[in-house]
């Protein structure tokens, strides 16, 4: 694939070439993360140094290996990116780190006056779906729900994602901590998603309990 763009490229060469790009960088490779360096280093001093194509991958892979001074970066590129698309690029790339403190952080610049109230769900998405981010996730919705139904509203769909994201962060072992939490925090409009996410750790448990048991015998 290359890590140029080319003008032969189809629609999918594009996407397997960051997909690929992410996944190895993801897996430690080091010659895709040194690469992936330097990029991003030209990036910050020149940003049409990198094509619009390889932003989120790279981005990905530097979050990955990233420290406190990474995530300074990516606030900034978010907040002096003059597009909506940009900004998105960066708030998700700032969901991708292994420190749990730097994705609480995440989470909690989510709630700033930067992230407008239809894109906070994003954040929360995101780190649902970071390994690292179980252990952050569930705390920080409990401690936040309140604010985050006052600033979502009664009643809007985009609550049902950040319900839905607390299957990426719970099994069943949970399940009984997270419907009284659902009872004693109420929020209109979501009962439905409430039954599908709890239905859905009781799924994700059940498939990884055999998936164990099948690692464990072969």
């Amino acid at each position: 694939m290359g890590w140029e763009p080319q003008k032969t490229d189809k629609h999918t060469d594009a996407l397997l070439r960051s997909f690929a790009i992410s996944t190895l960088g993801k897996m430690d490779d080091s010659e895709v993360y040194d690469e992936c360096k330097k990029r991003f280093e030209k990036f910050l001093k020149s940003p049409r140094s990198l094509s619009p194509d390889l932003i989120e991958p790279v981005c990905s892979v530097i979050a990955w290996n990233g420290n406190t001074k990474t995530h300074s970066q990516f606030v900034k590129l978010y907040k002096t990116s003059k597009t909506m698309e940009e900004k998105l690029r960066f708030l998700g790339a700032m969901c991708g780190f292994k420190d749990k403190k730097l994705l609480k952080k995440t989470l909690d610049f989510s709630q700033t006056s930067q992230v407008r109230s239809q894109n906070m769900q994003l954040p929360i998405m995101r780190v649902s779906m970071n390994p690292y981010g179980k252990q952050v996730l569930w705390p920080w919705l409990k401690k936040n729900w309140t604010r985050l139904n006052k600033k979502v509203g009664h009643g809007n769909p985009l609550f049902n994602r950040i319900v839905a994201s607390i299957s990426g962060v719970a099994d069943d072992s949970m399940e009984s901590e997270i419907k009284k939490f659902f009872k004693k925090n109420p929020t209109p409009g979501t009962e439905r998603t409430q039954v599908q996410t709890l239905e859905r750790i009781r799924i994700n448990s059940k498939f990884l309990q055999n998936m164990r048991k099948e690692f464990k015998n072969g």
